[in-house]
């Protein structure tokens, strides 16, 4: 099992107890889902206060611990730890600058297709429809907290940043920029849209098989590069159809973002096509049945 600790007595603020808090609150309240990390038990009457997670044994998307990656970087520009550039301080300016806010390109191991991808995608966005139905915003949805196991099942995981509704935060807290929505930069405004604009990163990230978001993008550049209309590219081994999801995701406007409902069923897969009847011209002639087509070879006969 997975284990989550906190020590009060290290602690650095009475903040970050109550978030462990509101942590294990929100896991209560998430419940079981086949695509969501399940909070087994917690312990919150005694020191050191402790969550026991879901196991979910072959580590995440990015940094996957079993020999069978399925994102895998080989032969790599050295690429920045989580910590030095995934969560940037907004305060000040859109994003202060770091040392490592850009990076170079890598070289990656294709394991990865296009079936694989459309699936990941699927499961994600069954898991963060859950999320929806529960007006629960995620605000750190992203390829390394998903979660693979040995069945290649995704579980999304980290609900440290997770809130009820639509929220503004206030706190002056560093936050995962790169995968930010426009209003979320610009307002401190996060929602369910904004997890829509993180997916489409996620599955940007999938498709790129753990590239950086915007390697050439500094964090003071992004905000104004994004009003700008300028997106991520399509990569390489994703179809059109999925890039245009990603599109879709990333629209300035909220309300234009699909809601995962409706992502979740623009995924699934062996989609039926309804006929309106009544739309159809009276001049049409539909194709021959099977039973036509053999009924005309035996008058041929």
């Amino acid at each position: 099992m997975n284990e989550k600790n906190c020590d009060v007595h290290k602690c650095s603020s009475s903040d970050e107890f109550d978030e462990f808090l509101d942590e294990i609150t929100m896991m209560k309240k998430v419940g079981k889902h086949p695509n969501i990390v399940a909070l087994l038990g917690c312990c919150t009457i005694k020191e050191p206060l402790t969550m026991i997670m879901e196991y979910v044994g072959c580590g995440d998307l990015v940094h996957s611990n079993s020999d069978a990656s399925y994102i895998t970087q080989t032969d790599t520009t050295t690429r920045p730890s989580v910590t030095e550039t995934t969560y940037t301080a907004l305060s000040g300016t859109m994003g202060d600058e770091d040392s490592n806010s850009t990076i170079g390109s890598c070289s990656l191991e294709y394991v990865l297709d296009h079936k694989e991808l459309h699936n990941f995608a699927k499961q994600i966005a069954f898991g963060m429809e859950h999320l929806e139905g529960l007006h629960i915003t995620h605000r750190d949805l992203a390829a390394r907290n998903i979660l693979i196991d040995e069945r290649k099942t995704l579980k999304i995981s980290d609900f440290g940043l997770s809130r009820t509704g639509i929220y503004v935060n206030t706190r002056n807290k560093k936050v995962p920029l790169r995968w930010l929505s426009i209003e979320a930069m610009r307002d401190n405004l996060y929602s369910n849209k904004s997890d829509v604009w993180a997916f489409g990163i996620v599955l940007w990230e999938i498709g790129t098989l753990g590239g950086y978001p915007y390697p050439s993008v500094s964090n003071h550049e992004l905000f104004a590069y994004l009003q700008e209309g300028k997106r991520l590219e399509r990569p390489e081994n994703c179809t059109v159809d999925v890039y245009d999801l990603m599109l879709q995701c990333w629209r300035e406007d909220p309300n234009e973002r699909p809601s995962f409902q409706q992502i979740s069923k623009h995924l699934q897969p062996h989609k039926k096509i309804y006929i309106d009847f009544n739309e159809i011209e009276p001049t049409y002639v539909f194709p021959p049945t099977s039973d036509q087509i053999r009924l005309a070879i035996a008058n041929n006969k």
